[in-house]
């Protein structure tokens, strides 16, 4: 197993920054190449801020089949199986509700102070086991609405990730927002991954790893105020509103992206009960509560470098 001298590229897309990076550096071209293809396909599919959007239709037909590109049946398929691993705390069909909550448009042209909009009740918990889907249509109930952002950037990273190795034969490390996904082609290669509370925070932990995935979930970078009242993103799908949480920061290991990112947002939306939760699954995380207190559970990599 090599250590990292990588040739890395970074950009933006998303709404959030792309970090690539390609192990073998002569193949760093070809792979930002397909990396952007692959980008521009999830948000043209997947994004809930574009009218045009394959998921924006299937919203505004909610109650009906709606063709849709495959790429967003395997991402809503990715999102019900979040839901399925933590009994809906991480759920797809609260769409309409983050809406209500003011987050209408993509974080950076969000508003501070805006007027808050209509509350809108979140949907039955279980109501997530009443999406269909077949290989090229999905079907949400009446009066949903989709919202694949607690995994899509996790499991768009996987996919990314996964296509460059294959494809170029090569180790391939792929940060979406703090989203890292890790793959390789038979040569492993250890990446260092440094985890910071927000992007602009001095403080980070830094820890490595070879394959799978490492995520950040935080309550402190996606925040907003509407109606005076200080919100983010991280939704309880029991109340419909911002998680009243203990935890400002969680990470976590998994096999993939996706699951470590499923791992972190149920670890936020269940505040008290996360440790318990996470011990429960095996899963590898640090969590960092409001006053800063830090708390890993068994398996985390880290004898990381705090500082």
């Amino acid at each position: 197993m090599r250590t990292a001298t990588s040739a890395q590229i970074r950009w933006r897309s998303l709404g959030t920054y792309v970090e690539l990076s390609v192990a073998d550096a002569d193949r760093c071209d070809p792979a930002e190449s397909r990396a952007r293809v692959l980008l521009d396909l999830v948000d043209r599919t997947c994004s809930r801020f574009r009218p045009d959007s394959d998921l924006s239709r299937v919203n505004a037909r909610a109650g009906s089949w709606v063709r849709s590109d495959p790429l967003l049946v395997a991402a809503t398929v990715a999102a019900v199986e979040a839901a399925e691993h933590t009994d809906g705390i991480v759920h797809p069909l609260l769409g309409r509700v983050v809406v209500g909550l003011g987050y209408d448009r993509t974080f950076t042209a969000l508003q501070p102070g805006r007027a808050a909009g209509a509350r809108i009740a979140p949907p039955p918990v279980d109501s997530w086991r009443s999406i269909e889907w077949d290989a090229d249509a999905i079907r949400i109930p009446r009066g949903t609405a989709l919202d694949l952002g607690a995994v899509a950037k996790a499991w768009a990273s996987d996919l990314i990730s996964r296509t460059i190795s294959e494809e170029q034969q090569t180790s391939v490390a792929l940060s979406l927002g703090g989203d890292v996904a890790v793959s390789h082609a038979g040569r492993p290669t250890w990446w260092p991954i440094e985890i910071r509370d927000h992007p602009d925070s001095e403080g980070t932990v830094e820890v490595a790893i070879a394959e799978g995935g490492l995520t950040t979930s935080s309550t402190v970078v996606r925040r907003w105020t509407a109606g005076g009242v200080i919100r983010h993103h991280l939704v309880d799908p029991r109340t419909g509103e911002s998680a009243r949480t203990r935890w400002r920061t969680v990470s976590a290991t998994g096999p993939s992206a996706t699951a470590a990112n499923v791992a972190t947002t149920a670890a936020v939306i269940l505040g008290d009960d996360a440790i318990e939760w996470l011990t429960r699954r095996s899963v590898a995380a640090r969590l960092v509560s409001e006053d800063g207190t830090v708390t890993v559970t068994a398996g985390w990599p880290g004898k990381g470098v705090q500082r």
